[in-house]
């Protein structure tokens, strides 16, 4: 029998709470995609992974909380990273879990948060995290740290690790017992950082 973590024991939290620097500064969860913003379809594709959803975001709250969830700040401004929106997400989650997803990668996989359960519970780990076939060495995996399912008892932990100002979502995991899981569709995880990466994502059809 597959190990698993019963979903209703899993917050899911949407990372939407960053610059958008390599877009031109826009908000990138509100891009449109089909007709639709990436956040609203990530968030359809989270949903029914997880018990219940959370965003975090830290500009247009208005827009966001129209998606009909919960909107999280990170504490602090200027936009510190994903490990700020991770807190917010740990301190706010009244489950034992917590799994993060960014708003700009709307086809990750239907199975992401029972394949990372499977790995928490089958290797008793805090921490799994998602990772694709590195194209330079099919044998390595690269790490996609923002995919990543985390006991809610690290909140302490991430927070001091925030205080001494330090923002490496990879390099604060590896300090827990963690494990990597390899999904073989690297293109599920297709992110939206550029201009180009936006046109690449449009012509592809809906998940």
């Amino acid at each position: 029998m597959t190990a698993s973590i019963p979903r209703e024991q899993v917050t899911g939290l949407l990372l939407a709470g960053g610059r958008g620097q390599r877009l031109g500064g826009v908000d990138k969860g509100l891009q449109t995609w089909h007709g639709r913003p990436m956040a609203e379809w990530a968030l359809q594709r989270l949903a029914p992974q997880v018990g219940t959803c959370l965003i975090s975001a830290n500009r247009h709250l208005a827009d966001y909380a129209a998606l009909g969830m919960p909107v999280l700040a990170d504490a602090e401004g200027d936009f510190p990273g994903p490990l700020a929106g991770f807190l917010a997400g740990l301190s706010a989650a009244t489950t034992p879990w917590l799994v993060t997803v960014p708003c700009d990668t709307p086809n990750f996989p239907l199975d992401l948060v029972a394949r990372l359960a499977n790995a928490a519970i089958t290797q008793d780990c805090e921490i799994a995290m998602a990772a694709t076939r590195s194209p330079d060495n099919a044998e390595a995996l690269r790490p996609e740290p923002v995919f990543c399912l985390l006991r809610c008892h690290l909140r302490a932990s991430l927070q001091a690790y925030l205080a001494q100002g330090r923002r490496q979502v990879e390099h604060w995991a590896r300090q827990h017992a963690c494990a990597f899981v390899g999904f073989e569709d690297s293109d599920a995880f297709f992110n939206v950082n550029t201009p180009d990466d936006l046109g690449r994502l449009r012509s592809l059809p809906a998940g």
